[in-house]
């Protein structure tokens, strides 16, 4: 089974660049998606190569969501919001039999750090739905690079979001409580300038300024199941480039 997560920064914007080709050619059995920005009113409308299509919308228009698409037809799916949170489609689950998987998009802290107080609440009540959720499979953008070898310029971005010291504490704290393994990092424990999100502004992807914020996160008892785990850091169309694992 092919899994492949991809912030798509905006789904019909990519389907007028490369995304057929790109579904063509690494033939995903399953595709997570974030940042779609479509309301649940033209989903029907959209041409998508897959058997089953999958969303969680957000209440604003041009905002957020999260799709899983599939040619495996999944058991049970559900669009979850956490409790007192704004309905902005951050999370969709689908039942696979032997996983559950579940498409993701963190809030962000944004510039000066202003939701940081919100972004954590939001990390403390997403920890509590992924320790009850059994055979989990979590993938999606994280807005956060977790370690030092996770960003090209570490020393400068300690008070930017998605790298400040308690982000990447409550990622570490997600990762323990959950029982979860961050299977690329794990397959490769010192591999550096491997980014899964570069800056739009003054050339960052050309010169590979980037981050790794896109994660596949998997229960620590499944993770010898993962065969294979790669950033396909090759793929343009947005601002983030897809990841993927084979079981």
């Amino acid at each position: 089974m092919r899994i492949i997560s991809w912030n798509v920064n905006g789904l019909r914007a990519v389907l007028k660049k490369n995304f057929c080709e790109f579904v063509k050619e690494y033939s995903p059995d399953i595709l997570c998606l974030q940042e779609t920005k479509i309301s649940r009113d033209i989903i029907g409308a959209l041409e998508l190569p897959f058997k089953c299509k999958n969303f969680s919308c957000a209440e604003k228009k041009g905002y957020s969501g999260t799709a899983i698409l599939s040619n495996i037809e999944p058991l049970e799916v559900r669009a979850v919001e956490l409790e007192g949170h704004p309905l902005e489609g951050r999370i969709l689950c689908a039942n696979f039999g032997e996983i559950n998987l579940a498409s993701v998009y963190v809030p962000n802290s944004q510039d000066g750090l202003k939701r940081l107080p919100y972004r954590r609440q939001w990390n403390r009540d997403f920890a509590e739905f992924a320790k009850g959720l059994s055979n989990a499979v979590i993938c999606g953008d994280m807005n956060v690079a977790h370690e030092e070898i996770d960003i090209a310029r570490p020393a400068s971005n300690h008070f930017s979001a998605g790298f400040t010291d308690e982000e990447r504490e409550d990622f570490s704290t997600l990762l323990k409580e959950a029982d979860l393994s961050d299977v690329w990092r794990e397959q490769n424990p010192n591999l550096a300038d491997k980014y899964t999100w570069w800056s739009y502004r003054f050339g960052a992807r050309q010169k590979n300024i980037g981050w790794r914020i896109d994660y596949f996160l998997v229960r620590n008892s499944l993770a010898k199941k993962i065969k294979n785990a790669e950033i396909l850091d090759g793929v343009e169309g947005s601002d983030h480039c897809p990841v993927m694992i084979e079981l």
